[in-house]
C-alpha cells in the first residue's frame, strides 16, 4: 500500500561551499511504532492576562537537576576551555574580529565582494581571515545547533523532472532546541498538565505551519515549500513576533514536477509525497508524544515532555492537502461546496472520519492503482494520501488542529469578495471617488487613486481598506447590503480580540447571523459575478471557514495566535533571503547552509554578550522589565545587563512614549503624549497665530482660558471681547504631536506611537490639516459608558502653549473645533437621555456645532484631555459632491460616521462607550 518511499543517499557536494557538520547523510535512528495512547486537546493560551486568572492541573509536573539550556552547552563544548582561558570569541581572533564577521555574513555584500573587500590594506591587517571561504570555515567551527540532512524520495517507477529532495532537520532535536532556549525562560509555560499522561510528565503543544512562496516574479517559476514549527508553551505575545525567532525551520518539503501522467494522477502523487516528507521529519516527535522525551528546560531542569500536535497554521488549498480532502470541500467538517453558504455550521470532520474512509477507499480501490483510486476517492471526498501525517500523532484531529488563519481566511477574504461586491453594485469609479476625499493621516494608507483596478495588496493594505468599507459605500448601496458588509466587518474585528469571552462568542455568531439574513441582497443587487456572469450563490470556501471559529476558540484559545502573518514574514527570512545569498542553482543546500551559520552567529552573539559582562546563562526577568516588555524577552534581557547600549539581534520592543521624560499624560495615565523640543512657530504674537492658522477668536479663546472658567461652564459662549487684554503676548505654536496609548485588552502592551497633526492654512489646503480626537470633561469625571456625553469629538485646529510664566498657563493647550452628536442620535428611556450608534452602520453620527451665528463652535482644552484619535468619515449621499476632496471633507460635509473601525483600540474603546 504504500507507494512513496524514501532513501537516504550520500550526494555530490551541492556547491564548492560544503562543508562536514552541516549535512549528514545518515539519519537520527527511529522506531517504526504506531500510537494508542490518545491525548486530550489543549488549550494553548497565552500567557497570564490581567485581570484572569489561571487554574493549574492538581498533578504537578516533576522537573529533575541535571539539564542544560542551549547556551549552557555551548559553555562546555570542545573550545570551552579556550573562551574560558584565553578568548572568548574563538574561533575568531577577537571581538572586532567577531563583530567584522557577522557583519560580513549577513549579506550586505556578494561573495566575491567579500573576497575583495578583506584584500583591502587596511583591512588584511586587521584580521585573520582573508577570503569567504575562510569567513564560512570560522563560523562553521562555531557551537552546534540542529543538524540538517537531506534525502531523496522515489515514488514506484514515476519519473520526476528532477529529483525529489527533502532538506530536513529532526523535528525532536529542533524541538528540544527551542525548548532549551533561555531567552523564552519568562515567557514559556511548564506547569502544564492532561490527565492522561503518567504522573510528573509534563507536555509542549506542537504548532506546524507550510506553505509554498515563489521566489521569482514573472520569470523561472521557481518556489520554495518551507515547514515551520513552533511551541505553544511559548506566549503568544512572543511567538507572533518575528524577531523573537519562536518559529523554526525544519525542512524545505520537495515540490515535486512528475512526467507524462495526467492532472488528477499529479495531485494524488504530490500529495503523498508531502504527507511522507512530514512524516519523515516528524517522525521521533511523534514517538515522544507516545512514550515521552527526557528535555531541559530554559533553566536548565529535566522534565519527561510529550508533543501532541495542537496547531497548523495553513491557507485554505494547504488545509486540504493536510486534511486528506478532495478540493471543493470543507477541511474541517463535512460541508461540501454546495453547502458553504449555509448559515449553519456542518458537523466537524473528524480524525476517525478520515481515517475510516481512507480505509474503506482501500478496501474497494488499489492504492497502487492511481486513476482507479482517483474515482473512488472522488466519491469519498478524499485527495487520494493513504499514510496522513498525522494519523499516528497521538489523538490529533485535523477538525481541530487546522485553526483559523486570520490572514487568508478574513482579511484576504475581504479584499477578494465583499470588496468586489461592493464594486459590483455601487461601481469601482464611486467607491474609488468617496475613499479619494477622505482626510489623509499619517501612518495609514490613502487611497489616493482608489482601489477598484488593483489585483493584489498587501496584508497590511487589506487592514486598513476593510477598516473604510462599512463607512463608505453606505448611501450608495441598498441599507441591507451595507447591514450585510458591516455585519461581515463586526465578525472579523471581534473574532481578532486578544480575550474572547461568552459576550464575545455570541457576537460572533449574531454577526453571522447577520450576514446571512441580508446576504440575498448582495445577489438581488448583482454583487456577486464570476468568469461567465452573475453568480446566485456563496460558495466561498472561507465563508464555510468562519461558521467554525467559534468552535475552534472554545477549544483552541484566541485566533489572532494563529495568523499566518508570522509564518508570512519567515518566508522572507527563512526562504527569500537565503535564496537570494544563493547562486540560484541548487538553492535548496545553500539555504540550509546560510540559515545554519546565521543561527550559529545568533547564538554566539547572546553567549558572547553575557559572559563579557559575566552575566548568568539563565534569564531572571524581573517584574518590573516583564511589564514593560513582555513581547521582547531577548532585548531585555540584554538591556538589563548592557543598559543604553543596542544589541543588534534582540527585536526591538515598540518605542514608548511613557517612559520619555518630556511626556505629557493623561489623568488616568493610559495615554502619553509627546511634543518636540522646538516649537515650529517659536514665539509667535497671538495676532500672527491667529492669522498663521486663521482662528479669528484665539485671543478671546485666550480670555476665557484664563478667567478659569471652562467652555462647558460657559456653555461654549464667549465671555471676553475680541479685544481683550491678556497677561501675556507671545504663544509657542505646534503642527503636530505624537501619542501613545496602553491597550485597552492588555496593558502589557503599548500600542505603537500616532501622530495627530494641526497644518496651517495654505494654498494647497485652504483649510489646513487639522485631525480628530476623542477628549474628555475638563473635570475628568468619565460617564456612565451608556452616555458617551462624558467625551467630546473635536478638530485639532491648532497647539499652542502661553510664553508666560504663570504654571497653570505654561503648558500645552490645543485650540480645537467641536463637534456634536446628530439630533437623530438622541433617544430617551426611563428619562435619561442616550446616544446610540446610527442604524445600518452602527456608528455614531456626528456634525459640526455651530454657534448662532452660524461660526463653527471651538475653544481651548488641555493638551491632557485627549484620549484616543478618532477617524471620521462624511456621510455620502448617493453620489460624492464634486466639489469634495481630501483637503475639504471635513469642512464641506454635514454629518460624520464615527468609524469604530479605525484600528482595534478605537473599536474597544467605542464599544465599551455603547
Amino acid at each position: 500500500m504504500h507507494l512513496v518511499y524514501g532513501e537516504y543517499e550520500e550526494v555530490d557536494p551541492l556547491d564548492d561551499a560544503e562543508e562536514d557538520g552541516v549535512f549528514v547523510s545518515n539519519p537520527p535512528s527511529t522506531i517504526e511504532s504506531d500510537y494508542n495512547t490518545p491525548i486530550a486537546s489543549v488549550d494553548p493560551s497565552a500567557g497570564p492576562r490581567p485581570g484572569t486568572l489561571r487554574d493549574y492541573h492538581p498533578n504537578v509536573p516533576v522537573t529533575h537537576p541535571g539539564g542544560e539550556n542551549h547556551l549552557q552547552k555551548m559553555d562546555r563544548d570542545i573550545h570551552a576551555t579556550i573562551r574560558h582561558m584565553e578568548n572568548l570569541y574563538y574561533p575568531f581572533a577577537s571581538k572586532a574580529e567577531f563583530d567584522l564577521g557577522y557583519w560580513l555574513s549577513e549579506g550586505a555584500l556578494s561573495q566575491k565582494e567579500v573576497d575583495v573587500f578583506l584584500r583591502l590594506e587596511h583591512i588584511s591587517c586587521m584580521t585573520t581571515i582573508h577570503t569567504a571561504s575562510d569567513l564560512r570555515s570560522q563560523i562553521e567551527g562555531l557551537p552546534e545547533v540542529p543538524r540538517w540532512y537531506h534525502q531523496q524520495i522515489k515514488v514506484g517507477s514515476y519519473k520526476t523532472k528532477v529529483p525529489l529532495m527533502l532538506y530536513w532537520r529532526d523535528g525532536l532535536e529542533v524541538v528540544k532546541h527551542l525548548f532549551a532556549n533561555p531567552v523564552f525562560g519568562p515567557c514559556m509555560d511548564l506547569q502544564l498538565r492532561i490527565d492522561k499522561l503518567p504522573p510528573g510528565h509534563s507536555f509542549i503543544g506542537m504548532i506546524g505551519a507550510s506553505d509554498k512562496t515563489p521566489l521569482t516574479i514573472g520569470t523561472g517559476n521557481k518556489e520554495m515549500h518551507p515547514l515551520l514549527i513552533s511551541l505553544t508553551n511559548i506566549h503568544a505575545g512572543v511567538h507572533m513576533k518575528a524577531t523573537s525567532h519562536a518559529f523554526a525551520l525544519v525542512a524545505y518539503l520537495p515540490i515535486p514536477k512528475f512526467l507524462n501522467v495526467s492532472k488528477p494522477v499529479h495531485a494524488i502523487l504530490s500529495a503523498r509525497v508531502y504527507h511522507f516528507a512530514i512524516s519523515v521529519v516528524m517522525r521521533n516527535l511523534k514517538l515522544a508524544a507516545r512514550d515521552g522525551c527526557p528535555m531541559s528546560d530554559p533553566r536548565g531542569d529535566l522534565h519527561m515532555i510529550h508533543m501532541p500536535l495542537v496547531a497548523w497554521i495553513a491557507d485554505y488549498p494547504e488545509q486540504l492537502l493536510i486534511a486528506c480532502t478532495a478540493s471543493k470541500h470543507s477541511p474541517i467538517s463535512h460541508a461540501i461546496a454546495a453547502q458553504f453558504g449555509d448559515p449553519l455550521p456542518h458537523p466537524p470532520r473528524t480524525h476517525s472520519d478520515t481515517l475510516n474512509a481512507i480505509k474503506r477507499a482501500c478496501t474497494i480501490s488499489d492504492p497502487c492503482d492511481i486513476a482507479s483510486f482517483y474515482k473512488t476517492c472522488q466519491t469519498l471526498h478524499l485527495n487520494g494520501v493513504v499514510e496522513p501525517y498525522w494519523k499516528n500523532w497521538g489523538n490529533a484531529c485535523p477538525s481541530i488542529f487546522l485553526t483559523p488563519d486570520g490572514l487568508h481566511q478574513w482579511h484576504k477574504f475581504f479584499f477578494d469578495h465583499p470588496i468586489n461586491w461592493s464594486i459590483n453594485i455601487m461601481g469601482g469609479a464611486e467607491l474609488d471617488r468617496r475613499l479619494s476625499v477622505l482626510q489623509p493621516r499619517v501612518g495609514v494608507h490613502h487611497w489616493a487613486n482608489g482601489i477598484s483596478t488593483l489585483k493584489q495588496l498587501t496584508g497590511r493594505e487589506h487592514r486598513d481598506l476593510e477598516k473604510l468599507l462599512p463607512g463608505v459605500i453606505f448611501g450608495a448601496v441598498s441599507n441591507e447590503v451595507a447591514c450585510a458588509l458591516h455585519a461581515i466587518m463586526e465578525f472579523i474585528f471581534q473574532a481578532q480580540n486578544l480575550f474572547l469571552y461568552d459576550e464575545t462568542l455570541h457576537s460572533l455568531s449574531e454577526a453571522l447571523r447577520e450576514f446571512h439574513y441580508y446576504k440575498d441582497s448582495i445577489l438581488a443587487s448583482g454583487g456577486r459575478h464570476g468568469k461567465n456572469g452573475p453568480l446566485d450563490h456563496f460558495q466561498i470556501p472561507k465563508l464555510e471557514l468562519m461558521q467554525h471559529v467559534i468552535r475552534s476558540t472554545r477549544a483552541m484559545g484566541a485566533p489572532y495566535q494563529w495568523s499566518s502573518d508570522i509564518t508570512e514574514r519567515c518566508h522572507i527570512t527563512h526562504v527569500k533571503q537565503p535564496y537570494r545569498m544563493s547562486n540560484r542553482k541548487d538553492f535548496h543546500g545553500q539555504c540550509c547552509r546560510f540559515l545554519d551559520r546565521q543561527e550559529k552567529l545568533q547564538f554566539f552573539q547572546l553567549y558572547t554578550v553575557l559572559k563579557s559582562q559575566w552575566a548568568s546563562l539563565i534569564y531572571e526577568m524581573s517584574r518590573e522589565a516583564n511589564t514593560m516588555a513582555l513581547h521582547y524577552p531577548e532585548a531585555t534581557w540584554i538591556s538589563t545587563i548592557m543598559p543604553g547600549e543596542q544589541y543588534v539581534i534582540a527585536g526591538k520592543p515598540t518605542t514608548s512614549l511613557f517612559t520619555n521624560n518630556r511626556t505629557h499624560f493623561s489623568s488616568d495615565d493610559t495615554v502619553a503624549i509627546l511634543l518636540t523640543c522646538c516649537p515650529h512657530f517659536p514665539r509667535l504674537s497671538i495676532e500672527e497665530a491667529s492669522q498663521l492658522f486663521r482662528i479669528p477668536d484665539l485671543c478671546p479663546a485666550l480670555g476665557d482660558l484664563i478667567s478659569g472658567r471652562s467652555y462647558l461652564e460657559r456653555n461654549g459662549r464667549r465671555i471676553c471681547r475680541p479685544n481683550c487684554s491678556l497677561s501675556f503676548h507671545h504663544l509657542h505654536v505646534w503642527q503636530k504631536f505624537r501619542m501613545q496609548q496602553r491597550s485597552t485588552q492588555d496593558s502589557h502592551i503599548v500600542s505603537p506611537a500616532r501622530m495627530v497633526q494641526a497644518l496651517p492654512p495654505s494654498s494647497l489646503m485652504p483649510f489646513g490639516r487639522g485631525d480628530t480626537v476623542l477628549i474628555t470633561h475638563e473635570s475628568s469625571e468619565l460617564l456612565s459608558p451608556a452616555a458617551i456625553l462624558g467625551y467630546l469629538i473635536v478638530q485639532v485646529k491648532a497647539i499652542i502653549q502661553p510664553v508666560t510664566e504663570t504654571p497653570h498657563l505654561n503648558q500645552p493647550f490645543l485650540y480645537v473645533k467641536f463637534f456634536s452628536f446628530s439630533h437623530s442620535s438622541f433617544s430617551i428611556i426611563d428619562d435619561i437621555r442616550f446616544i446610540t450608534p446610527a442604524p445600518v452602520t452602527d456608528m455614531f453620527l456626528v456634525q459640526h456645532h455651530i454657534r448662532l451665528n452660524h461660526e463653527p463652535l471651538g475653544d481651548i482644552v488641555p493638551l491632557g484631555s485627549v484620549r484616543q484619535v478618532i477617524e471620521l468619515i462624511p456621510k455620502f449621499g448617493r453620489e460624492v459632491p464634486s466639489s469634495m476632496n481630501c483637503d475639504n471633507s471635513l469642512q464641506l460635509a454635514r454629518e460624520f460616521f464615527v468609524n469604530n473601525f479605525a484600528d482595534k483600540e478605537t473599536f474597544h474603546a467605542i464599544l465599551s462607550y455603547q
